[in-house]
């Protein structure tokens, strides 16, 4: 296989986490690798454990935090700038399958309008289930979703197939797409900048796929402290909010605003009953963030 994949692996404070990345990666044999580590500012001596632990990665250190879309942004422009033609942004609390990268890559190969490939992504800390198998949205209300998320792997049938999105945390997407729609858009702040990218690319008519025969596994939320907190649930929230603003016309706004507000609402109200006053001003928080956007 004689292609080169260009990895952009964006870091910020991960240094428990990046060096088992790297450490997985450097077993991908095919095809050849070109590891670019984006750090975003760190303040955890991480980009100290590429340069000391890693001499063959190239570094990118930006001297603030970018955020996820900003970041990687950074390093596509710089993997561009020296040729790439296939590039994969890569999530620093993954750990990948050594064939993963040839897999995500012949999907690409067997169909030319095929721009953007993902991985099946199991949890790391059980990696029997499912955390991205694929992806949609919720029919009428139009929020993103993970297909087949926390099933046992293997309990269902799976093919290689078109897939309405693809997850940032493990994305191999091809030069001509970014050419046609551009690179991320940072205004999303975190969360659903990959989603909107891959709509982009698919009005431009570019297909997205999803390759279960490729395998990563994911830390998952390890930048944001994991779980639900309050930081990720205005941004879920907020950024949601601008999806349905770029990608839903109008008249599919308005029809769904009142369930919308319900349901935001409704949220607030269980939070503030149960205690949890910090997720339900962040909920408030996210919301009046989307309806100034929108």
């Amino acid at each position: 296989m004689g292609e080169t994949v260009h990895v952009i692996v964006l870091n910020w404070n991960g240094a428990a986490v990046l060096g088992p990345c790297l450490a997985s990666l450097a077993k991908v044999r095919e095809p050849r690798l070109e590891i670019l580590v984006v750090d975003n500012a760190s303040s955890d001596g991480s980009a100290d454990i590429v340069r000391r632990d890693h001499p063959r990665v190239e570094l990118l250190v930006n001297e603030r935090n970018l955020l996820f879309a900003g970041g990687n942004n950074a390093g596509l422009r710089r993997a561009m700038a020296r040729g790439a033609r296939r590039v994969l942004l890569l999530n620093n609390d993954t750990e990948v399958d050594p064939d993963f990268a040839a897999r995500l890559l012949e999907s690409l190969e067997r169909d030319p309008r095929a721009g953007i490939a993902g991985p099946k992504i199991l949890y790391h800390d059980d990696p029997s289930r499912v955390w991205y198998g694929g992806a949609g949205f919720y029919p009428l209300v139009g929020v993103p979703r993970h297909r087949n998320i926390r099933r046992l792997d293997g309990s269902f049938p799976e093919r290689s197939g078109e897939t309405e999105w693809v997850s940032g945390c493990a994305m191999l997407v091809r030069r001509e797409v970014f050419e046609a729609v551009g690179l991320l858009d940072p205004s999303y702040t975190i969360y659903c900048e990959d989603v909107d990218f891959c709509l982009r690319a698919r009005r431009a008519g570019w297909r997205c796929v999803y390759e279960p025969a490729a395998r990563v596994w994911h830390k998952v939320s390890a930048s944001s402290g994991g779980g639900m907190t309050p930081y990720k649930l205005e941004n879920r929230i907020a950024s949601t909010g601008r999806l349905f603003a770029r990608h839903r016309p109008a008249w599919w706004r308005a029809l769904l605003a009142p369930a919308h507000a319900a349901g935001l609402a409704l949220l607030v109200a269980a939070l503030f009953a149960s205690g949890r006053t910090a997720l339900a001003r962040a909920a408030w928080r996210g919301a009046s963030r989307a309806a100034v956007r929108s």
